[in-house]
């Protein structure tokens, strides 16, 4: 179907955003300022994208139910994901992750997203989803399409931050490898 074609190829497109622009960096870059971090931006692009295609799969978050959250050394809050209003500046950054459990998490929250994407109808997609404090009504597609937006959002930042660090701003041109920015 194309619309979950179209969906599959928006979040393939954040997976491999994410591998290559983390794939060189340094666990002092992850951290570095200014702040949220890049490492906190993964994190936070994955947990969005976990807590989200959980809620309308009906399963438990990766997050919660495949341990994650112990393996990042935090708690097993299902609501936890980044907000501006439940991370202060002091937790965004006392964030410390490696790239290698960032992308592992990622890459096991992307392979149940592709399995949930696969099962959807056009039924489903136009599914609307209970949440009265939204009007219109969201569906699952549009749903689906704030979760792509976000992680394109925050792969963005992670590749601004990237070139920020390394050329003093985006100018992805002058690196060795332009790509490693996108």
């Amino acid at each position: 179907m194309v619309e979950t074609d179209i969906l599959l190829d928006g979040f393939t497109r954040v997976y491999e955003s994410l591998h290559r622009t983390l794939a060189d960096l340094t666990e002092e870059e992850l951290i570095k300022e200014p702040h949220p971090s890049m490492g906190w931006l993964a994190w936070r692009l994955t947990r969005i994208m976990d807590s989200n295609v959980s809620q309308l799969a009906g399963r438990k978050q990766l997050w919660i139910g495949d341990g994650w959250a112990a393996r990042f050394g935090m708690p097993p809050e299902p609501a936890d994901f980044g907000r501006s209003a439940t991370h202060t500046r002091e937790q965004v950054k006392a964030f410390r992750a490696s790239k290698e459990l960032l992308l592992a998490y990622h890459d096991a929250v992307y392979e149940e997203m592709k399995k949930y994407i696969n099962t959807l109808s056009a039924g489903e997609l136009a599914r609307e989803l209970d949440e009265p404090r939204f009007q219109p009504l969201p569906t699952v597609a549009v749903r689906l399409m704030s979760v792509l937006e976000n992680g394109m959002n925050n792969a963005g930042q992670i590749g601004y931050l990237k070139a920020y660090h390394r050329l003093g701003g985006w100018f992805p041109h002058e690196a060795k490898d332009p790509m490693s920015f996108r």
